[in-house]
């Protein structure tokens, strides 16, 4: 190899590395990125709701990990090795030459966890959900019977049903009156709710007189001044007056207790003791809000699954009604989240 041949070698393979050093990687792994990291903490989130739905179902207290930040390092690095000799002896001898090159890539994300404990867990799991915020929620177009039903036991006086062991009831009649009425009400424009020093929900005047009996019969089954056109919201189990529209929310741990005791589990662990027989409301035809099914083998057809206890259990992807209240669920849990203080303990796992 002449040496004029040497020195293009080694421009082409410095110029080549030092194209690839300068080129920027950042905008282009970015939409990659995001999306992945998007669907892994998605499915880790749901997989942690239901976990925690199944341990309650069991009496096994449940455990909060949140993902608090994630961090994608990437590090590339790269090296030319060149040399070159010259043979001047006579006869003429052959130069030599050895030119080689390296090139490194790595990718290192890094994920911290957050468990939620002490304080940030009374506050997100074990505080009552506001009511004025649940009925807003009904005025911005949610279902009353998914709101209501789920999150609350009782409107005054008019109890919901409570499905754990240790306070198992039916609902009452009215209860589901109530929702219906209060459905025909808010689908017309009649009912609406407005923050000002206190909560209010409050009927529009002049409303169509066809609604006038339903309107009526709201007030009665709310033991509501008749006159008025407007009532507070507050939290509470017993109205203290006419004027006063009482909710009884539950919290997060208390919505996920009265949902986790309505669903099936293998009859093999009630026999053993290891859990107890659902609650099976009569009104609800045996078909649960979360119907959690499990199997011995690993689902195919799931939205979500977990194995716990021996058994597979898992949201079938069909059902549409499950996976609804499943993420109305966890909606709630980011309602109630609340800012996790600095000095909380984390966990770093680097992810691979």
């Amino acid at each position: 190899m002449s040496l004029n041949n040497i020195n293009k070698a080694l421009i082409t393979i410095v110029t080549g590395i030092l194209m690839i050093s300068c080129k920027s990687v950042g905008p282009k792994t970015l939409p990659a990125d995001q999306f992945n990291f998007n669907t892994s903490i998605s499915e880790a989130s749901n997989e942690q709701l239901l976990m925690n739905l199944i341990r309650l179902r069991y009496n096994e207290p449940p455990v909060f990990l949140k993902v608090s930040s994630v961090i994608n390092q990437y590090t590339r690095a790269g090296g030319v090795d060149a040399r070159a000799g010259l043979n001047n002896a006579v006869p003429t001898g052959a130069n030599s030459a050895v030119v080689g090159a390296n090139y490194a890539w790595s990718n290192t994300p890094t994920t911290t966890y957050i468990p939620i404990s002490g304080r940030e867990f009374s506050t997100n799991l074990l505080v009552p959900l506001p009511p004025a915020t649940l009925l807003s929620m009904i005025q911005a177009g949610w279902p009353i019977d998914l709101v209501l039903d789920i999150t609350t036991f009782s409107i005054n006086g008019i109890r919901d049903n409570i499905s754990r062991p240790s306070a198992r009831r039916e609902a009452d009649n009215q209860f589901f009156e109530l929702l219906e009425l209060w459905n025909k009400l808010n689908r017309a424009g009649i009912l609406g709710t407005r923050k000002e020093d206190k909560d209010f929900l409050f009927f529009q005047e002049n409303f169509p007189k066809e609604y006038e009996e339903d309107v009526a019969q709201f007030k009665k089954l709310l033991s509501l001044e008749a006159e008025l056109n407007e009532y507070t919201i507050s939290y509470g189990v017993i109205q203290k007056s006419s004027s006063e529209i009482t909710v009884l929310s539950g919290s997060i741990w208390e919505i996920m207790l009265n949902l986790a005791w309505q669903f099936g589990v293998p009859e093999e662990h009630i026999e053993s003791g290891r859990t107890k027989v659902a609650f099976r409301p009569a009104y609800r035809n045996e078909v649960p809000p979360l119907n959690i099914r499990y199997s011995k083998e690993k689902p195919e057809r799931k939205f979500i699954s977990v194995f716990l206890h021996d058994y597979w259990f898992y949201i079938d992807v069909d059902d549409m009604r499950t996976k609804r209240n499943f993420s109305f669920l966890q909606l709630l849990l980011n309602l109630a989240e609340n800012t996790t203080n600095a000095q909380a303990p984390v966990v770093t796992v680097p992810t691979n």
